[in-house]
């Protein structure tokens, strides 16, 4: 595992247990785990996180080829080369805008359901973490996720925010709107800094982690 991903667990798992000091992992045993849900819906990227998860024997890690956005269907999909195929996107992003020489490599077209079919569906009552990073496309995950937040069925909330959020058109402000509508109380999780930094558009946005928790 990359020190990179390590640090980056690390700062998930600051924000879920709402402490900035822990310098040590914390252990939890493997019987208190619960679900780990991971979307990766273009056929390339799924095949691959399949086959990671086999070798390294994570038998608790559930994998579903589907995509996340806020109604069921089908959506198409903008899917990058192997290098880039993180970047896979509902957005058609203007990547050369950002000075980067990357072009998605075609589009292919995937299965889609929202957060709370898919836990009515796996009689999921409620999720200690909702970790989103859906390259842009986050504020649709929260659209379909509205009746378990709306219930405080979700304890904690992690998703990103950065210049994706406005390729795929979408507006910090109304993710604001929506989430503190819904109850939630929302933070950068970097503490010092603000909630949705470079909030006026794509060239001024700062890519960060926001933080999504019940009002007490």
């Amino acid at each position: 595992m990359s020190r990179n991903l390590v640090s980056h667990i690390r700062q998930v798992v600051r924000a879920f247990v709402g402490r900035d000091d822990l310098t040590e992992p914390l252990e939890v045993k493997r019987s208190e785990w619960r679900f780990y849900l991971d979307y990766l819906p273009s056929s390339a990227g799924f095949k691959q996180l399949k086959t990671a998860c086999e070798l390294s024997g994570r038998s608790n890690i559930v994998l579903s080829n589907v995509a996340l956005a806020d109604r069921e269907g089908v959506v198409k999909l903008h899917v990058y080369d192997r290098d880039h195929l993180s970047w896979s996107s509902l957005a058609e992003r203007p990547l050369h805008r950002y000075g980067l020489p990357v072009q998605s490599v075609g589009t292919e077209e995937v299965l889609a359901t929202t957060v709370d079919a898919f836990c009515e569906k796996n009689a999921i009552s409620r999720i200690d973490l909702l970790k989103i990073d859906v390259e842009g496309a986050e504020y649709q995950v929260l659209l379909g996720a509205r009746c378990m937040l709306q219930e405080k069925r979700v304890r904690c909330c992690v998703f990103e925010f950065g210049a994706t959020t406005f390729d795929m058109g979408n507006d910090p402000d109304a993710i604001e709107d929506y989430l503190t509508g819904l109850g939630y109380r929302l933070r950068n999780i970097v503490s010092r800094d603000p909630v949705f930094p470079g909030r006026t558009g794509a060239e001024a946005a700062r890519f960060s982690m926001h933080v999504a928790t019940p009002e007490p």
